[in-house]
């Protein structure tokens, strides 16, 4: 389906106008600070995700290691 060429020219006129209140909007100073927030909060979010993992990691070689260690003293018995 072809667009007429009146509708052409209004899409386009429309993008332009949304990228230009998009960059005027992205400029503004309470913008700017929610965007500096939300970077902060998700760095933190992904520290945290970063921890817990470590931690199960851990746990899971602790539980492993044991495992290994009476698996090897039944061994050593039999």
């Amino acid at each position: 389906m072809k667009l007429p060429e009146r509708t052409s020219l209004l899409i386009f006129a429309g993008g332009a106008l949304a990228a230009l209140v998009g960059a005027a909007f992205t400029k503004s100073k309470p913008v700017h600070k929610l965007a500096v927030h939300s970077v902060a909060k998700g760095l933190q979010l992904k520290e945290g995700a970063v921890r817990k993992v470590e931690n199960i990691r851990e746990e899971a070689q602790d539980v492993y290691e044991e495992a290994k260690r009476e698996n090897d003293e039944a061994e050593a018995l039999s």
